[in-house]
């Protein structure tokens, strides 16, 4: 009888051990890849883990050489102690984020429009080489997409920022 447990025992082990585990989301992975450290902070420091855990969601996320490289810097969007950098730092990392699983493969030879969560609208040519996410300050795909269990990761070579039209209001 006790071989017969042992042996059952084994069985259950072996099988624990060879179920497969859940994917980690998009925000674990990013916290867990070092290319992406900066911008785990800056989805802490923002109050925002919430967003890349919810939903279908591509990421169009910054790697840590493009936000280095970027112009002016990004240590306001780390602090989240001054309610007017947080609010800009939230629509700038909201900006990123696009519904639904995209891929480089997917978006090749097209242009798509989606709407990011920071609610407007954001172009991605995938006619151009490397495949363009935003306009005149948007990113380049810089590698190829990252599968988690909620969407996508897409890595870019700069930090994207939405260009808003200006009108002059009618008097």
């Amino acid at each position: 009888m006790n071989k017969l447990k042992t042996f059952l025992g084994a069985l259950a082990l072996t099988a624990l051990a060879a179920a497969p585990a859940q994917a980690a989301d998009v925000y674990e992975t990013l916290k867990a890849d070092p290319q992406f450290s900066m911008l785990a902070r800056m989805i802490e420091a923002n109050d925002l883990k919430f967003r890349y855990t919810q939903g279908t969601i591509t990421v169009f996320a910054p790697t840590d050489a493009a936000l280095a490289a970027q112009p002016g810097g990004v240590d306001d969007m780390l602090a989240g102690d001054n309610p007017s950098n947080k609010e800009n730092a939230r629509a700038l990392l909201l900006y990123q984020i696009v519904t639904g699983r995209h891929t480089p493969e997917t978006l090749r030879g097209q242009v798509t429009e989606a709407t990011t969560l920071q609610r407007s609208k954001v172009r991605i040519d995938g006619t151009r080489d490397p495949i363009r996410y935003g306009g005149e300050f948007g990113a380049n795909v810089a590698g190829a997409a990252i599968s988690v269990s909620n969407g996508n990761i897409v890595p870019v070579d700069a930090l994207p920022i939405p260009v808003f039209d200006e009108t002059t209001p009618p008097q």
